[in-house]
């Protein structure tokens, strides 16, 4: 991390669980299926935000 203030970027959240992974393999399945549960999320949350432009532009 560049800063004690800052997020992590994305690219060093994977390469610090990539590290973490090849010392703890048994947490690999749960990371997979919080991965797989974020993806759901954000795919019906960006449906819904579709369905949601969808009907605005229908009430114009």
């Amino acid at each position: 991390m560049n800063n004690n203030s800052q997020i992590p970027t994305k690219e060093e959240i994977i390469k610090n669980m990539a590290k973490h992974l090849q010392t703890h393999m048994q947490d690999g399945e749960e990371v997979l299926l919080r991965t797989y549960d974020l993806a759901f999320i954000k795919g019906k949350m960006e449906a819904i935000s579709e369905m949601k432009k969808e009907n605005s532009n229908k009430e114009k």
